[in-house]
This record gives C-alpha cells, sequence and structure tokens, in this order.
C-alpha cells in the first residue's frame, strides 16, 4: 500500500510469517508457517507465490533477511541434535551457499550494511550485544559491549552512519494474594 494507506494489495494469506521485501521493492519473501516449511516469493504486483526453498533443519527461528544488493536470503534455523544455524541462499531459489553455526537464542537476524556479514542479538549473562558473523567463514566478534538490560531490535540508518538500538530491561513481580473470600 502507498503510506497514505490507499491502493492496499492483499499479496498472500494464511499461516504464514517473518515476510521480507527486496530491497528494489519488487518482491516479498515469507516462510508458511506448517511443517514442512517453505521459503516464498511473490512480486509486490500480485500473481502466484513462487516457492525458493525449503526451511532447512527442524524450523526457521526468526526472521527472513534480504541482502542489500537483493542477492541473497538469510534466515536462522535450529536442528536436531539442538543446534542453531543461520543458512543464506540465493533469493532466486536453491540450496544454501552457507551455514553457519551460532549460539542458541539468536534474533533480530540482519545484514550488514556492506553486505559482507550477518548480525544478530545475542544475550548472554542478562545483557543482549550485537555479533557480527562474517560471511568469509571466520569467528564471530562482538558488536556492542553492553553489561546489563537487553537490546530489543537494532537497525542501520540509510546512509549507514548509525546504528539505532531498541534497549531496555524487562521485570516482573510476583505477588501472592491470600485470604480471599
Amino acid at each position: 500500500m502507498n503510506l497514505d494507506g490507499s491502493h492496499s494489495t492483499k499479496l498472500a494469506s494464511g499461516d504464514l510469517y517473518a515476510p521480507a521485501c527486496s530491497p528494489d521493492g519488487k518482491f516479498v519473501f515469507y516462510v508458511n508457517g506448517h511443517q514442512p516449511q517453505k521459503i516464498w516469493q511473490k512480486s509486490t504486483d500480485g500473481g502466484t507465490s513462487v516457492e525458493i526453498a525449503a526451511g532447512m533443519g527442524d524450523g526457521i527461528t526468526g526472521r527472513l533477511d534480504i541482502s542489500p544488493d537483493g542477492t541473497l536470503l538469510a534466515y536462522p534455523f535450529d536442528e536436531y541434535p539442538p543446534a542453531w544455524k543461520i543458512a543464506v541462499i540465493p533469493a532466486g531459489g536453491g540450496p544454501p551457499i552457507k551455514t553457519f553455526k551460532v549460539p542458541g537464542g539468536i534474533e533480530g537476524l540482519r545484514w550488514s550494511p556492506d553486505g559482507k556479514s550477518l548480525q544478530y542479538l545475542l544475550t548472554q549473562n542478562g545483557a543482549t550485544n550485537i555479533w557480527d558473523q562474517p560471511l568469509v567463514g571466520s569467528e564471530a566478534k562482538q558488536l556492542s559491549r553492553f553489561t546489563s538490560g537487553r537490546i530489543f531490535d537494532f537497525s542501520w540508518s540509510a546512509d549507514h552512519t548509525k546504528l539505532f538500538i531498541a534497549r531496555g530491561n524487562i521485570s516482573s513481580d510476583v505477588i501472592l494474594l491470600s485470604n480471599l473470600p
């Protein structure tokens, strides 16, 4: 739809999640929520959805993200025995060109602004930080150095000079009520 809400077009329906739009705005990618999971592509002009890949492992565990040049698609998945991984596949479909083993519980997968690495959130010891996994396969490196608090999401500015972070804390209370009527 347009920014003002006009000209909305229904592209897909059903048990779907993790939509991602190509950088040129011509395609949307999404995952069907039932097993076996598959990744689909559809033109933003409408038409028929095209299956581009079967989800790897036991399930896709987070969002899809398209590389800045629109040629690659990345997504996190898990498999048995318990292992978390990231797959990188061609945006047009086909087998993975890379997979990376990552710590369990990663969130917020995104491409780096230059398209040479994948970035994700990882919470350890009560603090969430941003990690960077180079596509060349070297070890992931920690980008942020917070010692407390959670990062809920992050995004780079269009000119790639600023990093925006939604950050805070999660708290909860346990209350015992007694002598109720």
